[in-house]
């Protein structure tokens, strides 16, 4: 798609209805790729809100009970379907193992049906419990640093390599996490079989997935515009439109040094951006002259504020429905992911010149499954991370993991960091650091006890503030 010729038609257009000068000599607010950016995504976001209120419409005439929670059938109680005495030897032959093997992975519960990613850390081994941090550490580190080399590599480098082209379909990179998402939600799904909620509205699933999907798009785009050192470090300024969401969804509080924190950090991104040699603006990430400096930046704003509205509004989700679990709604936001992200790519007539890239270009085939893989069992490893092990240990995990990715990414691509560069990483660093180190007093920073089921609010709350980065 020509982004430049949209842009000139669109501005052609208002030029016309507005009778502007005649000359053509006013300046254009936006460049032509950042007309041409804002104009695919107010596109793509009237279309998803043309679809969710099809989709509404279809469910009030077929499905009523996915509106209506007074319609539904009482759920079932199905502890009364588990023998006793078949609970009790389950029971027993959990504690046997735990005794015997180092390697369980969950407590079973209960009900025959039911499965968690908790284990019991008061009766867990010391050295089992720091096995098992080792191992969230070690996973954490190897798929989202391996997902952000291969993000860079697709959206940034040539196929074949130095002659030929760039791979441009970013909603076709979104379609690919989103499926394998819903695959492996689905199958936790048809395994672990948790109490549907009673009380979701099916359409309260469509807003975060609808920002999901902007947030992922805007975060791709930016790489055509803004280095993936510069884009990994600006999202940790992910803090200040996260409080801004949850005070306008939430009426949430948040305490000082929050605020001071948020400060701090988007001191040092500026300080990062502007002083990196092969970050200057004016020049996108293919080396080519940019009319516009800001395109890359607006992108990485949208991106936080789309992303920041997915998490919070989760939060209100699961505030409001005590019954809601984080599985069904995993499942519920990746299915309509799934659907509306291949709707885009028709839609755009991306689909088929993106099926003709990946198939005349063999190397990415690689790609696009390690990088779909380590996205998906990436989102796995957080959810397990933060629910035993808390989100205090997970935020000093993923800063070492942001230090590792830009490190890894100047190596492998050759970006050159100044000294001014270095001193806004660490300004940035340190304020993460600072913000950790504040949440973590008057509690062990490893815990030997869980989060349970009742802090769902605030484990996805910590899941979407650290997720892609």
């Amino acid at each position: 798609m020509d982004f430049v010729r949209i842009a000139e038609l669109h501005r052609s257009l208002v030029a016309s209805v507005t009778n502007g000068d005649e000359e053509g000599n006013t300046q254009p607010i936006f460049s032509p790729s950042a007309e041409a950016e804002l104009y695919l995504l107010c596109t793509n976001f009237l279309l998803y809100v043309a679809l969710v209120i099809v989709t509404t419409l279809i469910a009030r005439v077929y499905f009523p009970e996915s509106l209506d929670p007074s319609l539904r059938a009482p759920a079932k109680d199905v502890t009364a379907e588990v023998d006793a005495t078949e609970t009790e030897g389950l029971l027993m032959d959990a504690d046997e193992e735990q005794q015997k093997s180092s390697q369980s992975f969950g407590t079973p519960q209960k009900r025959r049906v039911s499965f968690d990613f908790e284990f019991d850390q008061k009766q867990t081994p010391r050295m089992v419990v720091l096995k098992r941090l080792v191992f969230c550490s070690l996973m954490l580190n190897l798929t989202f640093v391996t997902w952000g080399v291969l993000q860079e590599r697709m959206l940034t480098r040539r196929y074949p390599r130095l002659t030929g082209e760039y791979f441009v379909y970013s909603y076709a990179l979104v379609f690919s996490n989103r499926f394998w998402t819903f695959l492996l939600a689905s199958a936790l799904l048809l395994y672990i079989q948790p109490t549907r909620s009673r009380s979701v509205v099916l359409y309260e699933y469509s807003f975060p997935s609808v920002s999901n999907l902007l947030s992922s798009w805007c975060q791709y785009e930016a790489l055509r515009y803004v280095s993936f050192p510069a884009t990994t470090l600006f999202k940790s300024f992910k803090l200040a439109p996260v409080m801004l969401m949850g005070k306008v969804l939430g009426n949430k509080e948040y305490p000082t040094y929050d605020y001071i924190v948020a400060l701090v950090i988007g001191g040092g991104i500026a300080l990062f951006m502007s002083s990196t040699d092969d970050l200057h603006f004016g020049y996108d990430a293919y080396g080519e002259k940019e009319e516009h400096t800001l395109t890359g930046i607006m992108l990485l704003c949208l991106y936080l504020f789309f992303d920041s509205f997915t998490g919070q509004w989760q939060s209100k989700m699961f505030t409001r429905h005590k019954d809601l679990s984080l599985l069904e709604l995993l499942f519920a936001t990746s299915a309509f992911s799934t659907v509306l992200s291949l709707i885009t790519l028709i839609h755009t007539k991306e689909l088929w010149p993106a099926m003709d890239f990946v198939l005349r270009h063999q190397e990415i085939h690689m790609h696009f499954f390690l990088f779909s893989i380590c996205s998906t069992v990436g989102q796995l490893v957080i959810f397990y991370t933060i629910k035993n092990f808390g989100a205090v240990v997970f935020a000093l995990i993923m800063t070492i993991r942001v230090c590792m990715s830009i490190g890894i990414s100047c190596i492998l691509y050759g970006h050159n960091v100044t000294g001014n560069g270095f001193l806004g990483l660490f300004v940035v660093i340190g304020a993460v650091l600072y913000r950790v180190k504040r949440k973590a007093e008057g509690q062990r920073l490893i815990k030997w006890a869980g989060i349970d089921n009742e802090k769902a609010s605030e484990l996805v709350h910590e899941w979407h503030e650290h997720l892609d980065m």
